[in-house]
This record gives structure tokens, sequence and C-alpha cells, in this order.
């Protein structure tokens, strides 16, 4: 029979303990079709004989195979390995230090299916469990429409081999914010399933949370998975590519000031190579959009509400020195 959904696990430093839990997430499902379902353990560099079937013998529903690259290739490599070798109409990914929300998670998916028919992507809402200072846990809902996080999402192998989409190698963090984005942004079918579905379990040592939270400030590497969104958008949908630069460079200049660069060298060299790859944009009218939107976002309700826009004019005098610099590093070459 062939397979309903492809749920790729996503693993490289996890404890046995974490890898039986997650699986036993899925294993514990009730009121679905199992022969529906195929499971794939996605290791990132996970030395062959690190993991064995044989940790999964006890669970009555569920028996992942478990595939590994030779390297580590980051979370979107590992990713579309498991993309590459499962088959299902529809896929789902889960990190290993995860689990699914609860034990109905998959039939919720499966009847919407059944009811509404086939849909490009299906959106649910995931919950963030943190640590708080005194050591105990809290617990926040992610937004309902969520376009940046791969959890909690069933994508249409249909739909993203129509659009050609791959996870890109060189994004080894922001790599969903690329992927998710793109596929929701080009979309013409989401359904949203509005409840949670998908535990994302507090770990210090995940990508997004490690050394003080460093992700945040690797801004060179945002440029860089919204470069390749923007490629992709101005090739698809020229009308929304616009939209999406202005809003990029709106934000960008609020970004600049929550997270400095950690790398303020490859941040320019990135952000320089955007601006030169969308330069059709930068005009008069593009940047008094820009301007605008920076105006939007401080207002009420919006993402940097209260916040003020004292160094706007330095930060586009900035970016229009980068551009003219491009421009001569062009003509030169």
């Amino acid at each position: 029979m062939d397979k309903l959904i492809s749920i790729i696990i996503l693993f490289h430093g996890e404890t046995d303990s974490q890898l039986v839990r997650v699986v036993s997430s899925i294993n514990n499902q009730i009121g679905i079709d199992f022969s529906q379902i195929e499971v794939l353990l996605s290791g990132d560099g996970v030395a062959a004989d690190r993991l064995s079937a044989q940790l999964f013998k006890n669970l009555e529903n569920v028996q992942p195979r478990i595939f590994s690259t030779k390297e580590s290739g980051g979370a979107g490599v590992a990713r579309q390995h498991g993309i590459e070798r499962t088959s299902g109409r529809y896929f789902m990914f889960i990190d290993a230090d995860d689990v699914l929300n609860d034990v109905v998670v998959l039939r919720n998916f499966i009847d919407l299916i059944q009811k509404q028919g086939d849909h490009q992507i299906i959106v649910a809402q995931y919950t963030q469990q943190s640590r708080q200072a005194d050591g105990t846990f809290r617990y926040y809902p992610s937004a309902e429409r969520d376009w940046k996080a791969a959890y909690a999402k069933l994508f249409n192998r249909s739909y993203i081999n129509q659009l050609r989409l791959t996870w890109l190698p060189d994004l080894r963090i922001y790599e969903d914010t690329y992927y998710v984005g793109v596929a929701c942004m080009l979309a013409t079918d989401i359904v949203y399933l509005h409840r949670s579905v998908y535990m994302w379990l507090y770990n210090d040592q995940s990508t997004v949370r490690k050394n003080g939270h460093e992700f945040n400030y690797q801004l060179h590497t945002w440029c860089l998975s919204y470069r390749h969104t923007l490629d992709i958008l101005r090739r698809e949908r020229p009308a929304l590519w616009a939209v999406q630069f202005y809003e990029f460079i709106a934000g960008l200049f609020f970004r600049e000031r929550q997270f400095p660069a950690v790398d303020p060298i490859k941040y320019r060299a990135e952000l320089k190579r955007l601006l030169a790859e969308n330069r059709g944009l930068w005009t008069n009218t593009g940047t008094s959009r820009i301007a605008e939107r920076m105006v939007a976002m401080t207002e009420r309700g919006g993402e940097y509400a209260g916040w003020n826009l004292d160094g706007s004019a330095a930060y586009f005098k900035r970016l229009k020195d980068l551009l003219y610099e491009a421009s001569l590093e062009t003509q030169k070459a």
C-alpha cells in the first residue's frame, strides 16, 4: 500500500532515551491505520554503528528505518536526504529531541485530508517549552499561521516537487526560514489545523539556544537565507518578490539593533550581495515603501511597536553605499 504520510525524524547527538521517546510518540497514536505511515530516522553525520533498529524492537506499531549522512551537513541536508528516501504523499518533520503533542495528532491530520481532500500544505501549531530562571517550565503556543518553523506541518510531496524546492546545503541555520517560507509564500492552497500538534521541548544545546542564543546574531546567514528566498520569488512571483524585499530591508533595520552581527565582515559581504542581486528594486519608490514599512512596524500591533527610528537615515545611506560598492566591483569584473 502506498504511504499517506512520511515522518522524517532528524537526529544528531540525541541519547537513546530521546530517540525512543520521539518514536514512541508516533507509535502511541490512536485511531489510525499504521500501514499508511512510514518513519525514517535521518541522521546528520552520525556513525553507522551509533544506532540500531533493535532500540525500537518493543514498539508495536512503528519500526523506523535508519539512515545517516557520512558527514554532518546540518539539519537541512539531513531533512533533504529523508525526503529522498521516503515516498509518502505527504511528509512531515520531527526533531529527535521533541515529540508529538498527544495521541491524536496523526488522526487529526488524516481526518482533515479525508474530509477536505488534498492540500499543498497543512499548517498546525506547536508548543514551545521554556525553562524559567527558577527552574520551572512555561509553555507558549506558536502563531496559528507560522510560516517559518518546519514543525507541525504536512507538506504535499507533489507540490514541493513541482516547485523544485530543496533544503540547501549552505544553510546550516535559518534553513527552515528559507524552505518553509518559500513553500508557504508560493502556495495557493494552505489549510490550517487550529490546534497544537507538536511539543518543542527545552534543550539548552539545541541550535537556537546553545552558546547564549548565538543563533540570533548570525546576521550573515540570516541574509543568505533571504538571498535564496528572494531569488526564487524573483523568478516565480515578481510582485511578491518586491513586497518581501521591502519587508526584509525594513525589518533588518530593527534586527541589527536587537542582535548585533557576531561577524560584521561576513554580514557586510552577504548584505552587499543581497542588495546587488535585487538592485532593480532599489528605486525612489522602493526606498519610500521600505520607510513606510519601518514606520508601520513601530506602530501599535507592529512587530517592533514602541521602537524609535533613530539612525534610519544613516541606515539608508549605508545600504546605498554598499550598493554603490557592488556596482563598482561589477564594473571592474
